[in-house]
């Protein structure tokens, strides 16, 4: 009896060891995975850390009148370590920084980065107008192009104002504070509800020849009829499409799109206005009195 009860015993025994096994292993594994866990979070620490200190050296050479040779920031102390800067070189507005990160932990990050300073201490303003062949008014079912024309019109879904402002040399990845794009309504109709009036960014070439379906008035199209435009829009306007008071400037507020012109100005082939729940809508073109305008606040990039 003695002996049956000592084999039923035994693979309650080994059960029990297999379990144990099992969560040995389980806990040595997840202590394991919290150190590995543990480290990786002081690697991207030091990474931040590093970031940071390239952003505020970046920083202090751009308040410095776009000087700053050898400038002696020492230790900069920040949330999570401190930042090291052993060398810091000014060249043509180009500010070359090598820095070492450090964690609480100890954890360490060298890093060594070049980049492009704006004179923060001398706001610039500008305004920007087009030429009388920088704009035009896209129709469809119309071939012929209406450029040089004195107003644009706006309909939705079937006829986009384009419009062209080049950026000047100065403005060569400057760093954008406010950029104002104002239209004047010439006259208008019938008010209707949720009208609105959006800048879309254009994504190719066009010309003052640009018609619904062509970019050029030619045997080249538009990928998509009615222009190619980023779908989101830069900003939009309510536009009051009465007459009489209801006449006079629009203002759009598009920051981030002439941020990217400045960054890449070949990239810059302007923007197209679409309207919503508008028909027949004129806006004074840069052929008319009232010229539409982009007018900039900016910081220009040190040279």
């Amino acid at each position: 009896m003695k002996t049956q009860r000592g084999v039923l015993l035994l693979p309650v025994a080994l059960t029990l060891a297999v379990v144990a096994a099992l969560a040995y292993t389980m806990t040595r594994e997840g202590g394991m995975n919290v150190s590995a866990v543990d480290a990786q979070y002081d690697i991207e620490v030091a990474r931040y850390l590093a970031a940071s200190g390239m952003q505020v050296a970046k920083w202090r050479g751009s308040v410095d009148d776009c000087d700053d040779d050898e400038a002696g920031y020492g230790t900069l102390r920040l949330p999570g370590g401190s930042v090291t800067v052993s060398s810091a070189k000014e060249n043509k507005g180009i500010l070359t920084v090598s820095l070492t990160a450090t964690t609480e932990r100890k954890s360490v990050m060298a890093l060594t980065r070049a980049m492009q300073m704006i004179d923060l201490d001398n706001p610039k303003a500008a305004t920007i107008i087009g030429p009388g062949d920088a704009d035009t008014t896209i129709v469809k079912g119309g071939s012929a192009s209406l450029a040089n024309a004195d107003t644009l019109t706006a309909t939705e879904g079937s006829a986009h104002p384009l419009l062209l402002f080049k950026l000047t040399p100065e403005l060569d990845r400057a760093s954008i504070i406010q950029a104002d794009l104002k239209l004047t309504k010439k006259s208008g109709n019938n008010s209707q509800p949720g009208r609105l009036l959006s800048a879309h960014r254009i994504t190719r070439e066009w010309n003052k020849n640009a018609t619904w379906t062509s970019p050029r008035g030619d045997a080249t199209v538009w990928t998509t009829a009615g222009g190619d435009y980023v779908e989101t829009p830069a900003a939009s306007v309510v536009i009051d499409p009465g007459s009489g008071a209801y006449n006079g400037v629009y203002t759009l507020r598009i920051d981030t799109l002439a941020q990217a012109w400045a960054n890449s100005p070949p990239a810059n082939y302007g923007l197209l206005l679409k309207p919503t729940a508008l028909s027949n809508v004129p806006f004074i073109s840069f052929d008319g009195s009232s010229k539409p305008e982009l007018s900039l606040r900016y910081y220009k990039r040190c040279t």
